[in-house]
């Protein structure tokens, strides 16, 4: 019975072990010009939700800037560089 009850226990254990997710990166806000992405780690891993949001817009994602757990992406034409002066900055912040 105790025997039982110990397995019973570890596996419960194992199981909310199992339940908890691990940060994942998220696109916080975007439009056609750019995009912010919140990762956690290694920022290289938010370029792949950067080009799925630019190809929206049938643009590309350039690194603009990282701060603190953000990365800034301008979306631009293919061929094209990115113009700071022109973007709606308040559309990304």
């Amino acid at each position: 019975m105790r025997r039982a009850a110990w397995l019973g226990l570890c596996g419960l254990g194992a199981l909310a072990g199992g339940c908890t997710q691990s940060p994942q990166n998220v696109v916080m806000r975007g439009s056609a010009d750019g995009v912010i992405i919140n990762y956690y780690g290694d920022v290289g891993a938010t370029l792949p939700l950067a080009r799925q949001h630019c190809a929206q817009y049938e643009r590309v994602p350039v690194l603009h800037e990282t701060k603190e757990s953000n990365a800034v992406y301008f979306c631009v034409r293919p061929g094209e560089e990115p113009r700071p002066a022109t973007l709606p900055q308040q559309s990304l912040r």
